[in-house]
């Protein structure tokens, strides 16, 4: 909203003097702003006088003037050219525009100055002010009158004045057609319902700064008072003549043009900001004194400096402070500029906040009022990049200059920037009239062009960045040179500068291709892949005998194949077979393994082979075939056809190398697949020092023995497997091995789930003085040893069977057989008792030796039992006679209910006929087991492993009782020990029966 003064001009009969003191009060009281209206752009200074040299010599670029550009450049105290925009804009302002002046200063005020663009961007600004657009081009007006006849005559006056006129009766009316794009409103004030002060509000709601103009037949103070408190932007007085349309339109023109205008400079501001702030450099403005004081700064401060304006603005630190080595050269540079009224231009270094030296470029002006200098003004960048550059440069010339071969270098458009003496020596060019010349000036067309894809081919390669290619160069005497050019490209990071070649003659070019040979067979048989062999071959072809259009065909499934080829081989034979083993020059070449040389391929027609009129083929053993064509018919010589031939075989060789390699890389994949495979446990290992360091170890070896490759590798494999006992076995195993003995034999080793039995095979290999490497391989033979275990524990039970039959069945046989032949004799009845107990006898040791027999077999899979349970039911089927039975406590086992009762009843009936002066017998747990007891007399030590044994008996008893006792324990595999009681008495103890 525009200041209240504005108003007391316009409105001639309203002045201070002639209203009441509340009245004026009112009158130049400042009408209320929303605060949407209260955008502003930051206030800054003038823009510095120095912007003229300064863009000028860094940036170039003109600025507008209207619709219309300017020739001269942006720059030099350009506060003369803000002038000549406010001029313009007054102009455009018509006859008011002197009433909006100090509005326009205002926003001049606030003019953001900051017009700079980036440095090296050449760019034009195309000013929003005119003087058709901002007076009356296109204005569109809304008015709001309730009287038809006068509203439709006010339409017509303001049309012939060239204003469009929508019109609305009343403020509804109005309020609805107000989005029709208008430029200003015109109401009258007394209106039925809404009136035009009420209008206002609503308007002002929707458009804050909408022209509002009062234009009301009811004319008083008052209300003239309350239309500029309400924030119109004009109040004319309807009268009775035409004139007042034509003030009218006066003042709608000057509305819409004043805010036109605030609307452009709000934008130029906006733009001008937006360019400042993107600057890459400094303004600023300070004080002619040695320190240079600044007092005004913007743009990338910080970003060159480390330090924000304010700092330097209050002098901490100043600009002096961070100069480098250079201040007497800056004041004198500047002060001499001043003295001549000149602008100055000069570099020096500084610091930054960090410490680190920068190059800055600066240039700028004195500001002079009425003859006195005031201030400077200027521009300031940051050139350290382009200083590194120039250095860099200086020292890559007189590299050049110190070179022995004619060496050049070009920009990135093919100009030439350097040409050394050995090049103005070989050419008879002075460097002078060579440098700044386009390479046109040496070289033919098709020389150039064909340079021009050398350079693409380099920038598109990911590995290359030289190539060596021939060219004629035109002396300065008019003679042509055949040279070899080696050229490589300049760059800076990832942008092409242009390019460096060395000119060698033909003289040296057969040393230079017999080089490139040699350097060609390294590289061939330092590669072990088959493409990568094809792909040195074609550009070593490429190189030596300078022949871009270059192809491999590698044999495959009796196909001739395309392995490797040149991207001219490509764009010039789009159309090649895919297989070239049948009826052409290369399968001949491939078949008969002699180089073949086709002079004239035009003569051929097996398929299109577009420009190419020449070819020459060289057979690469049984791999396959190298091929060389030619722009040119006959263009292999002899020392061509040599040298390629000699590359031919180098290539052959590589290709043999790298098949005896693959076969052993698919050994070893194949023995790599064995050894992952293999189902039995395996380790590769290497003998150091005594010990079985681990290598690798297959998935089975995890499996088997729970440890993982990571964690054995590069360890000592017996400190893992090897049980305490055999450690010394295993130190011997491993010094036989060590000398590359084999080994093949049992072995227990550590697993996971415990001591287990191996078939341990080794075999050594890579045998050494220090150390062999060899395999173990460990084949489970568990379940075999058990198995083996099992069948002793049979047989051992079948010799027990044949000791009772042979021994102790014997005897009462015999008795029984001695009473029956006295009972023939005698008749006494006494002979045939004792036949009797002598049967009864033989009876008991057959039922004992079955039982022993059975009890060595589980009746099925171990189940949880309650001790206490199984006790007290082998009790009750027990002729105990007097004996108590207690319990010390219970515990779980995992056993064969049926044979554990078995072997309570055997302990219990023990106790009963053999416990000599036992009263009870106690049974309790074991940590792992459980244990049976009884106070009697025991049993003497040197006896107690016999008692186990069948047959063994004290009392005339059979001897099995306790041998089966042992059979049924071993089959649960626990271990029995017999040893005394607390009481003194017999102590049964078996261990491992603890179920989880």
């Amino acid at each position: 909203m525009a200041p209240v003064g504005r108003y007391r001009r316009r409105v001639p009969f309203l002045r201070p003097r002639r209203l009441p003191q509340r009245r004026q009060r009112l009158a130049w009281r400042r009408p209320p702003v929303r605060p949407e209206r209260r955008r502003r752009l930051p206030r800054q200074l003038p823009l510095p006088a120095g912007v003229r040299p300064a863009v000028r010599a860094a940036v170039g670029t003109a600025v507008p003037a209207g619709r219309r550009r300017l020739e001269r450049p942006l720059g030099g105290a350009a506060v003369g050219w803000l002038a000549g925009r406010r001029r313009r804009t007054r102009a455009a302002c018509g006859r008011e525009a002197g009433r909006g002046s100090s509005q326009l200063r205002a926003v001049e005020r606030r003019t953001d100055f900051r017009a700079f663009t980036r440095l090296n961007r050449p760019i034009r600004l195309t000013s929003t002010l005119s003087q058709s657009t901002v007076v009356t081009s296109g204005i569109r007006v809304l008015h709001v009158d309730d009287d038809d006849a006068f509203r439709d005559l006010t339409q017509r006056y303001l049309e012939r004045e060239g204003i469009d006129v929508v019109a609305a009766e009343g403020a509804t009316a109005a309020l609805d057609r107000l989005d029709e794009s208008v430029d200003c409103v015109v109401s009258d004030y007394d209106m039925p319902k809404t009136d035009g002060l009420e209008l206002l509000e609503s308007v002002r709601e929707r458009d804050p700064d909408l022209p509002y103009i009062l234009f009301t037949g009811k004319g008083s103070e008052e209300i003239a008072s309350d239309a500029i408190s309400a924030g119109v932007t004009d109040y004319l007085q309807k009268e009775a003549s035409a004139e007042q349309f034509t003030v009218l339109s006066n003042r709608i023109e000057h509305a819409v043009a004043e805010r036109r205008t605030e609307v452009a400079l709000e934008e130029s501001e906006r733009m001008l900001s937006t360019l400042v702030s993107n600057l890459p450099g400094i303004v600023y403005r300070c004080r002619n004194e040695p320190e240079w004081p600044m007092e005004y700064m913007s743009g990338n401060v910080v970003e060159l400096t480390g330090y924000d304006p304010e700092s330097f603005i209050e002098g901490d630190p100043k600009w002096a402070d961070i100069l480098r080595d250079d201040e007497e050269r800056l004041w004198n540079t500047v002060q001499a500029a001043l003295d001549e009224r000149e602008p100055f231009e000069t570099t020096y270094r500084i610091a930054d906040a960090d410490g680190e030296t920068r190059w800055m470029w600066e240039q700028g002006r004195g500001v002079f009022e009425d003859g006195e200098l005031v201030a400077l003004e200027g521009f300031i960048t940051d050139v350290t990049e382009r200083k590194r550059h120039e250095r860099e440069l200086a020292k890559y010339e007189r590299l050049v200059d110190a070179m022995g071969d004619p060496v050049y270098t070009t920009d990135a458009d093919g100009y030439v920037t350097t040409f050394n003496e050995r090049a103005t020596a070989l050419t008879g060019y002075d460097a002078d009239d060579i440098v700044g010349e386009h390479v046109e000036m040496l070289l033919t067309p098709e020389d150039i062009e064909r340079g021009r894809a050398v350079v693409r081919e380099l920038l598109a390669s990911e590995e290359s960045d030289t190539a060596t290619y021939d060219i004629t160069v035109r002396a300065a005497d008019g003679e042509h040179l055949e040279l070899e050019n080696h050229v490589a490209l300049l760059t800076d990071g990832s942008e092409f500068r242009g390019t460096v070649g060395v000119l060698r003659s033909s003289e040296d070019r057969t040393d230079n291709r017999l080089r490139r040979l040699h350097e060609s067979a390294r590289e061939l048989m330092s590669e072990s892949d088959c493409d990568r062999i094809a792909s040195l071959t074609t550009d070593a072809a490429k190189e030596i005998l300078g022949q871009p259009i270059t192809t491999v065909r590698l044999e495959a499934d009796g196909a001739l194949l395309v392995a490797a080829t040149t991207a001219e081989a490509t764009r010039l034979l789009p159309e090649r077979p895919r297989d070239a083993s049948g009826d052409t020059p290369a399968g001949a070449a491939f078949r008969e393994g002699e180089p073949r040389v086709e002079s004239n391929l035009s003569e051929r027609d097996d398929f299109d082979r577009g420009s190419v009129r020449s070819a020459a083929y060289f057979p690469l053993g049984d791999h396959g075939v190298l091929i060389i064509g030619a722009t040119q018919s006959d263009a292999f010589d002899a020392h061509d056809i040599q040298l390629a031939t000699i590359l031919a075989a180098n290539a052959e060789a590589a290709l043999d190398r790298a098949a005896k390699e693959e076969a052993l890389r698919q050994e070893r994949d194949d023995l790599q697949a064995l050894f992952e495979n293999i189902p039995d446990p395996t380790v590769e290992t290497v003998i150091r020092g005594g010990e079985a360091v681990v290598e690798r170890a297959n998935p089975a070896f995890e499996d088997v023995f729970g440890y993982d490759e990571a964690a054995v590798t590069g360890e000592n494999l017996d400190a893992f497997i090897v049980p305490q006992e055999s450690r010394d076995e295993a130190v011997q195993y491993n010094e036989r091995i060590r000398e590359g003995e084999g080994f093949h034999g049992e072995v227990r080793r550590l697993t996971d789930d415990g001591l287990r039995d191996f078939i341990l095979h080794v075999v050594p290999h890579d045998v050494s003085g220090e150390s062999t490497r060899g395999y173990a391989i460990y084949t489970d033979i568990t379940e075999q040893k058990q198995r083996e275990r099992e069948l002793a524990r049979q047989n051992e039970r079948l010799d027990q069977f044949a000791s009772v039959v042979s021994h102790d069945l014997r005897n009462p046989l015999s008795v029984a057989r001695g009473r029956v032949d006295l009972a023939r004799m005698t008749g006494e009845n006494e002979h045939f008792e004792a036949l009797d107990r002598a049967h009864d006898r033989m009876e008991e040791l057959i039922e004992g030796l079955l039982a022993l027999a059975r009890q060595g077999e589980l009746t099925g899979d171990p189940v949880a039992v309650e001790l206490e349970n199984a006790a007290e039911a082998a009790w009750e089927t027990t002729d105990t006679d007097d004996l108590t039975l207690e319990f010390d406590g219970s515990t779980t086992l995992e056993a064969d209910p049926e044979r554990l009762r078995q072997l309570l009843e055997n302990l219990f009936r023990n106790a009963v006929e053999h416990g000599e002066g036992a009263s009870t017998l106690t049974v309790g747990p074991l940590p792992d087991g459980f244990y049976v007891e009884d106070d009697g007399v025991g049993i003497p030590e040197d006896e107690r492993e016999a008692v186990l044994e069948s047959g063994y008996s004290t009392a005339g008893g059979t001897g099995f009782g306790l041998a089966i006792v042992d059979t049924i324990a071993e089959a649960h595999g626990w271990e029995v020990s017999v040893t005394e009681s607390d009481s003194g008495g017999t102590r049964f103890e078996f261990r491992g029966a603890v179920g989880e």
